[in-house]
């Protein structure tokens, strides 16, 4: 990393921590000024002047009467910059200096001007430490919590030092302490900012203007930042960079169906782990840090990259060798499609705003990502995928089917996939270094052109691997952040697993043994990230487009990595499920049925209130036997997830087996019986289906008497399914009805009563029919030895 580079990232890190060395106690002056005389105090040597110059005069009017002192190249210049676009707003006052700033004002959620507004919601001010903290109704901060989180910096902060291999570290430290309080406390805006996501922008586009500046001789940093700062703004200093795996699935789902569950989840991490060190490689080789990382999850990402000829340089090369790595050891298996175009200062702040170049920003480089896809390979990757050399023996790999160097009938990365689970779950460290060693679980590509080398330790073995030389390209900790590890980046990964074996689970089930698999994901989270903090309503296009920022985009994508890859392993806590992947913003899951169907209600209710009905859920479950292939079981559960996402307003569920059409030959006669599918809005699955039909089933009929009530519920559920077709026959259904009823002088009488006239009201409304079909399938799988294998009561 260049060191104005280096120093500019340092300096948009830390410029705003003022802020809270200003709400924490009674001083007076401005928030850069108390930072500046903080920081000193606590960052000792020559080297942190330049960083600490950026915290001082980040502020148009301490730059004006620093003229004189402050060289003309200095990086306080590039943070000032960097400070007003990542704001995206000309800053008249100053905190601290005015009355029109509350220093207990909270931090709203970063959802509360997402599609539409939500307000009236804060965050609690409480650090980032791994549990779900869901936002609550408006309260005031109190000095108190900025005085702890000063403290802890205080603490922390004299073991970094102003080198590249820090960066993280302070990125973590920030994170924890400032992701909870905001980053703006002026009364006429919304504080939907935290002080953290502020930062971390204003320090990505700290770095690439930096190394624009440097790209194109700029030295002059007062003139063309300062003094010309709107000339600057309208100038291609920046690329917006995206990339995306395509065939994911086909890739998770190449499993046999012995330990498919170990593979399915290993192969999961290997992805995720993939992507970090595929971005780590290329950020480095861009010369910035994991500050400019805008968002990862789900195979995908978006980054802020300099527009440089050595930039676009790196992506090329990079991409090709990535690539052709992938090629070698999975075949047609992975793609890593990418794309970026360039941008200005004006585009990230949309400037202006009846062009909305910021939205059609997204819109191009995702067209380019979209060309790539269908274009992906050269006409020599296809040489080579169509000269690839079978081995001697001829033979294949039971899984995937590649001819390589097998052992046990499995080839390197599939038996690697296997033994990774057990791993992957014990181990908290994970070492890249560019030496291999006896220790290497497994050989991954590096942007020289060699290799680098990864292996899942603990922290004891990592710290003496650092501390004996030993060139370690980056140390990556699995939610569990260790302060004080150079190198090291904290990935949170959703890996909460009650079992690694299906048999286990389904052996968990209450009633029929078996297993479910639930897939789900947020609705219209393509249209949110681009277009969702528009503000529909308003005609005038810079009223519109008022929230439409940088730093919400990346507060934004934060906070649904952290659901998705963090809190839900506390959502699930407790229930026999296991996470196959979660992140980006969908949830894979299998696990006893019945807590499958619990744990999606739990994520979906908890995702609701997290994002302040700003998003929704919809979720396909799907109920197997626990030999049925996962890979079968996946398609047809994507199948479910997909019908749901067909009810209006989505934000629903769709269970057992998709929806059946009529099928008929030439005459007319029909081959296949139509069936309704069991698709319903979570509200109405919860409220109409589990609590009013399935717990009217389980009063009346109780635990004593459960065998006899599924016999009976068997005859009723076959004239309920054909009325879903035809009218239902009353004479019978009313007639088995009354076969149920007790004396009319026995204690259960009025139970039945009420149990019957509720049974008939239910079969005559063709709504309540269908929630009254589901609701016994449910009720008998409660209540029930045995089964079928797809899910469906015959």
């Amino acid at each position: 990393m260049n060191v104005l580079t280096l120093q500019s990232t340092y300096g948009g890190l830390l410029h705003d921590t003022g802020k809270a060395v200003y709400r924490a106690g009674g001083q007076r002056g401005s928030h850069s000024e108390q930072g500046y005389q903080f920081l000193h105090g606590v960052l000792s040597g020559a080297d942190w002047a330049p960083a600490l110059d950026c915290v001082r005069y980040h502020h148009a009017a301490a730059l004006r009467g620093a003229a004189k002192a402050l060289p003309a190249d200095s990086p306080a210049y590039i943070v000032y910059l960097a400070d007003d676009l990542s704001a995206a707003a000309d800053r008249r006052e100053v905190e601290g200096e005015s009355s029109s700033f509350r220093r207990d004002l909270p931090l709203d959620s970063v959802f509360t001007h997402l599609n539409g507004s939500h307000p009236g919601w804060m965050m609690p001010a409480q650090p980032q430490d791994g549990s779900l903290k869901l936002p609550r109704p408006q309260q005031p901060l109190s000095a108190s919590v900025y005085a702890d989180a000063v403290r802890k910096l205080s603490e922390c902060l004299p073991d970094l030092q102003p080198q590249p291999e820090w960066i993280n570290s302070l990125l973590g430290l920030l994170e924890t302490q400032f992701s909870c309080f905001p980053s703006s406390t002026f009364t006429g805006e919304s504080p939907d900012v935290s002080l953290f996501d502020h930062a971390k922008t204003t320090a990505a586009i700290a770095a690439c203007i930096s190394e624009y500046v440097q790209a194109n001789n700029i030295t002059d940093l007062r003139k063309a930042l300062f003094e010309q700062e709107k000339d600057f703004c309208q100038k291609d200093a920046f690329l917006l960079y995206t990339a995306d795996f395509s065939r994911i699935q086909k890739f998770l789902y190449t499993v046999h169906t012995e330990n498919a569950l170990r593979s399915l989840r290993s192969r999961s991490f290997f992805l995720e782990l993939l992507m970090e060190h595929y971005l780590d490689e290329l950020l480095a080789g861009c010369g910035v840090s994991r500050a400019n990382l805008i968002y990862s999850g789900g195979g995908h990402c978006y980054v802020l990259l300099p527009n440089t000829a050595a930039v676009a340089d790196t992506l090329t090369r990079w991409n090709r060798q990535f690539n052709r790595w992938l090629q070698q050891q999975f075949g047609t298996q992975l793609f890593l499609a990418n794309a970026w175009t360039p941008c200005s200062g004006n585009d990230l702040t949309n400037t202006p705003a009846e062009k909305s170049p910021y939205k059609e920003l997204f819109r191009r480089v995702n067209r380019l990502l979209e060309q790539h896809k269908f274009h992906r390979y050269t006409a020599e990757d296809l040489r080579l995928l169509n000269s690839t050399a079978a081995y001697p023996d001829g033979r294949e790999c039971k899984v995937c089917g590649t001819s390589a160097n097998l052992k046990d009938d499995l080839c390197p990365w599939c038996k690697l996939f296997v033994d990774l689970s057990i791993k992957i779950q014990n181990k908290r460290v994970l070492v890249v270094s560019r030496q291999p060693s006896a220790a290497d679980d497994c050989t991954l590509p590096a942007l020289d052109g060699g290799s680098e080398y990864l292996s899942l330790t603990d922290q004891f073995s990592a710290r003496k691997r650092l501390a004996s030389g030993e060139p370690v390209a980056r140390v990556y900790t699995k939610n569990a952040p260790f302060t004080g590890l150079t190198y090291s980046t904290n990935l949170y990964v959703g890996d909460y697993a009650a079992s690694n074996s299906m048999e286990e689970l389904a052996g968990q089930s209450e009633g029929v043994r078996r297993i479910a698999v639930c897939r789900m994901d947020v609705d219209n989270l393509g249209h949110a990230f681009i277009s969702g903090f528009e503000q529909e309503n308003e005609k005038d296009p810079v009223k519109r487009m008022h929230y439409v920022t940088l730093s919400r985009a990346s507060a934004f994508s934060r906070q649904m990595s952290l659901f998705f890859k963090c809190y839900i392993n506390g959502i699930l806590e407790g229930l026999h499920v296991s996470i196959v992947y979660a992140g980006g913003d969908d949830v894979f899951l299998v696990g006893a049925w019945n807590d499958v169907l619990e744990a999606a209600q739990r994520i979906q209710r908890n995702f609701t209130a997290f994002s302040c009905g700003a998003l929704t859920l919809s979720a396909g479950i799907g109920i197997f036997d626990d030999h049925y292939p996962i890979r079968l079981s996946a398609e047809e559960t994507a199948a479910l997830e997909e019908s749901a996402k067909h009810l209006p307003g989505k934000n629903a569920v769709a269970l057992f087996t998709p929806e059946r059409k009529a099928v008929r030959d030439a005459k007319g006669n029909l081959l296949v019986q139509p069936e309704q599918g069991h698709i319903y809005a979570w509200d109405v699955f919860r409220t109409k289906v589990l609590t009013e039909k399935v717990g009217c089933l389980q009063s009346f009929f109780g635990k004593d008497n459960a065998e006899h009530g599924n016999a009976m519920l068997y005859n009723l559920l076959a004239l309920l399914r054909e009325a879903e077709n035809d009218r239902i026959n009353l004479a019978r259904y009313a007639y088995l009805l009354a076969r149920l009823s007790p004396k009319k002088n026995a204690p259960g009488y009025k139970l039945y009563e009420q149990f019957s006239h509720s049974m008939m009201d239910w079969a005559l409304d063709a709504v309540q029919r269908h929630q009254l079909i589901t609701a016994i399938y449910i009720y008998v799988y409660q209540n029930r030895k045995g089964g079928d294998t797809d899910g469906r009561i015959e």
